[in-house]
């Protein structure tokens, strides 16, 4: 939990950093929450070269708009929440179904490549918005209040689709 608060604490000040035309701040963010960024836009794109790209245009999108930043916000969960945009947009813009089997083009495997591809096949079975609430969840760590920012409903409706998805997931085997 405290790490989470720091990494946090780091990206506010990062943001308004960058805002001041110190673009050194994106690295801060790439360093606190690269791993999650790119995580939240494999689980919209099953695609390992377009994840990198929607992770590209997220740090862009912070560069150009951390001006907007209010300090008093969550920066983490408004870092994630460009970051499912970008990802978004980069599914419409490249015509990118946003589900079914992960492809993994050019990976270059880090750790159990393995494991990677039996919980991405695991997740592929869920609908769009449920797989992106359980990476933001189970493998973020975000609380629900965070995901309901980043995804636009309620964290009670965070909560539900959560539940819903990992029931779903424990129905198929995978948990």
């Amino acid at each position: 939990m405290l790490s989470k608060v720091f990494a946090n604490k780091a990206c506010s000040d990062a943001i308004i950093k960058i805002s001041e035309g110190d673009l050194n701040g994106l690295t801060v963010v790439y360093d606190q929450l690269g791993r999650q960024i790119f995580s939240l836009a494999m689980s919209v794109l099953n695609n390992y070269s377009d994840a990198e790209d929607a992770m590209q245009d997220t740090f862009l999108r912070i560069a150009r708009y951390a001006k907007n930043y209010d300090p008093a916000g969550n920066a983490r969960a408004w870092i994630m929440a460009i970051a499912r945009n970008a990802a978004v947009d980069t599914a419409r813009r490249r015509e990118i179904p946003s589900s079914g089997e992960p492809v993994y083009e050019n990976a270059q495997a880090r750790g159990d490549f393995t494991e990677v591809i039996e919980v991405n096949a695991l997740l592929a079975a869920l609908p769009e918005s449920e797989r992106q609430i359980v990476v933001l969840k189970a493998v973020d760590g975000s609380s629900y209040r965070e995901i309901g920012e980043i995804m636009g409903i309620t964290p009670e409706a965070a909560r539900k689709k959560y539940e819903r998805a990992i029931a779903l997931l424990k129905e198929k085997g995978g948990f």
